[in-house]
């Protein structure tokens, strides 16, 4: 059984205001492209009710770092009360989403992902003396890059989010 470390526990997010949920995704998407991330969908669900869209969308990418050592980044989105208004745009109108948005961000460090050393007590013993003294400085190493790397996303989305606060609201489009 490989050993699962929590690096980085539930990075907290809040944002209520415009967004464009499709670009939300896409910078999410390219993050995981620029960082060699394999993307595994958990969680994909969409809820429309008469105060608006619930979306709930759990995503969990993991990289290889080494033979011994893999990252699992963590993300979960909660969108409540998701409405489409319209917008100026560079002197045009555009249709973009109101609502909140609620973002957790995990990191997690896995070790020995193929278990290669479970197989019987002693290799057990022997990887956990590899893990706590020989090899520590690198793991350690590898626990930095991962938290800096689950907080360049942070920023990343921060700034996304920060980017949309120019808009003005012209009116609601109807709900069908």
């Amino acid at each position: 059984m490989s050993d699962l470390r929590i690096i980085v526990d539930h990075l907290k997010l809040e944002y209520s205001g415009l967004m464009d949920v499709r670009e939300f995704f896409k910078i999410i998407g390219s993050f995981c492209k620029e960082r060699d991330y394999q993307k595994k969908e958990d969680k994909n669900h969409e809820h429309n009710k008469s105060d608006g869209k619930y979306i709930e969308y759990e995503i969990s990418p993991w990289k290889k770092v080494s033979d011994y050592h893999r990252y699992i980044i963590k993300i979960r989105l909660l969108f409540q009360h998701l409405n489409k208004v319209e917008i100026v745009k560079d002197k045009k109108k555009v249709q973009i989403d109101k609502g909140k948005v609620i973002i957790y961000l995990d990191g997690y460090m896995e070790n020995d992902y193929l278990n290669r050393w479970d197989d019987r007590p002693f290799l057990l013993f022997i990887r956990t003396i590899y893990d706590k003294f020989i090899y520590k400085l690198y793991t350690e190493r590898f626990e930095q890059i991962l938290a800096h790397e689950v907080q360049d996303l942070y920023t990343e989305i921060e700034k996304f989010l920060n980017m949309s606060g120019s808009y003005k609201v012209i009116s609601k489009t109807p709900r069908y």
